[in-house]
């Protein structure tokens, strides 16, 4: 088809609003000097879209504008990243799109040895669900103009074309180089169909290649991509909401519950007391639990790639790394206070599940989590983290070691779900016995409780884990 045709299959456009645009190329050709890197690109992607509105009329937008997503500096190392609009001839006409399409994601580019975990999230396969990058989308439909938001910690940034669509780059102090963190983000705006996208970039992925990635991904009409992603985007209108709510909110109360009176852990267990789990007739008992100084209790088989790496040459557990941080803000970077060693013991568990009832059970569920709870007045606590002090310069510890996970590291039971905790079948009065263990810190012992309630709950106290109740496994 010919550029001559191409216009003929658009519905008109209001003389104004094409006069309008016209000036608005002759202007935006006329300012733009090709003295930079990637101008001349600039000037013809501008004039590309200009040409691709007028051809389109007013099926796209209720106004017309041209975008640029762009960064602005706060302070010493704050960005706000937004997107603005050109010049409009008619001051009435807001500039809001009509009509957000529905879309699939092409990603024209992946590094080698990355692979799709699940939808928008990608990692390099020998680290799987743990770094990569992971994108989300926003559909703009309060205008693509509306799109704004700040960071503070901001190491370095800087914008980028990606195939015509802007994009602004930035990376966060990595405190933790040996482990893989998500320090990188990049946001990128469609707004031919008026999407952005966050992409969140882990450590493992260089910013060149996290930029290639972002070059290559394309955002084409649902019903015309032979391959591609449907976008699940959430509005900008709802995030907004959630934004202001959560500043509403701020300093109202966390809803979780993390402290209740003693009398309602009274359902609180003895190691070796049987309990049940449900009303089907299920039932728990924690036979034993051992203190090791390495691996020696588990199944080297079954060992996850992690454990491993937790022990030294001569197969002890190493100490765990805690550091104690200040966050960073539009001013200041983030940085590491202090930093201290603590060592680290494995906590191995026998647990028998036992079916009480009169049918089999199949694919049975089980999961044990770790709970650190204290007694003051009265009231029991759970400890979810180490609190700073009134002249503490630190606001955040951060523990490096796997004694930060309170889910079950270790277990020897696979079910036929394939790789998971679950138990194929009881038979009636049948007990399977299920071996779990965790990495947990020498500091910890005194205050541990074993939560078997398959929902979890490490850092609160839920209705259900109250009712099954805890076992108490606090060395004293």
């Amino acid at each position: 088809m010919k550029f001559e045709d191409l216009k003929h299959d658009f519905p008109k456009m209001p003389e104004e609003i094409r006069v309008m645009i016209e000036k608005e190329v002759k202007k935006q050709v006329k300012t733009q000097q090709p003295q930079h890197k990637g101008q001349k690109k600039l000037s013809r992607t501008l004039v590309a879209a200009l040409v691709a509105v007028l051809l389109c009329g007013t099926t796209v937008f209720a106004g017309v504008g041209i975008y640029r997503m762009q960064q602005k500096k706060i302070g010493e190392h704050g960005v706000s990243v937004d997107i603005t609009g050109g010049e409009a001839a008619d001051a009435s006409v807001k500039d809001v799109p009509v009509n957000i399409p529905e879309v699939k994601m092409e990603t024209g580019y992946l590094p080698t040895g990355m692979v799709k975990v699940e939808e928008g999230k990608y990692c390099f396969e020998n680290a799987l669900h743990q770094g990569g990058v992971s994108m989300t989308f926003y559909r703009m439909d309060t205008g693509d103009d509306q799109f704004q938001i700040e960071h503070g910690d901001v190491l370095s940034s800087e914008e980028f074309l990606a195939d015509g669509n802007q994009g602004v780059y930035l990376e966060y102090p990595n405190l933790y180089e040996d482990e893989i963190t998500f320090n990188q983000r990049i946001y990128v705006a469609f707004t031919d169909v008026h999407y952005v996208m966050e992409m969140y970039v882990a450590s493992d992925v260089s910013k060149e290649e996290a930029i290639k990635i972002a070059e290559h991904v394309r955002l084409v009409p649902a019903e015309n991509a032979a391959e591609g992603e449907v976008i699940i985007a959430q509005n900008w209108s709802s995030f907004q909401e959630g934004s202001d709510k959560e500043a509403y909110d701020e300093g109202a109360g966390d809803e979780s519950i993390t402290t209740v009176a003693a009398e309602e852990m009274k359902n609180t267990h003895s190691i070796g007391e049987s309990f049940p789990l449900d009303d089907q007739g299920l039932t728990a008992r924690v036979t034993d639990v051992q203190i090791g100084d390495d691996l020696s209790l588990l199944d080297t088989a079954l060992w996850d790639e992690d454990l491993g790496k937790e022990t030294d040459s001569s197969g002890k557990l190493r100490p765990a790394t805690i550091q104690y941080v200040k966050r960073g803000d539009v001013d200041n970077l983030s940085e590491v206070v202090k930093s201290r060693e603590v060592p680290q013991k494995l906590l191995y568990a026998t647990v028998e599940y036992t079916n009480t009832g009169s049918a089999e059970m199949t694919d049975v569920l089980f999961f044990g989590s770790l709970v650190r709870i204290a007694e003051s007045g009265g009231r029991m606590q759970v400890i979810t983290e180490e609190m700073p002090g009134e002249n503490d310069l630190w606001e955040m510890a951060v523990n490096h070691g796997l004694s930060a996970r309170k889910d079950m590291l270790y277990y020897d039971v696979h079910g036929s779900k394939g790789e998971k905790n679950y138990i194929a079948s009881i038979s009636p009065g049948e007990t399977v016995t299920v071996y779990m263990a965790w990495i947990v810190t020498e500091e910890e012992l005194g205050s541990l409780y074993i939560n078997l309630d398959t929902y979890g709950g490490a850092y609160e106290f839920t209705e259900n884990s109250l009712k099954i109740g805890y076992v108490d496994i606090r060395r004293k």
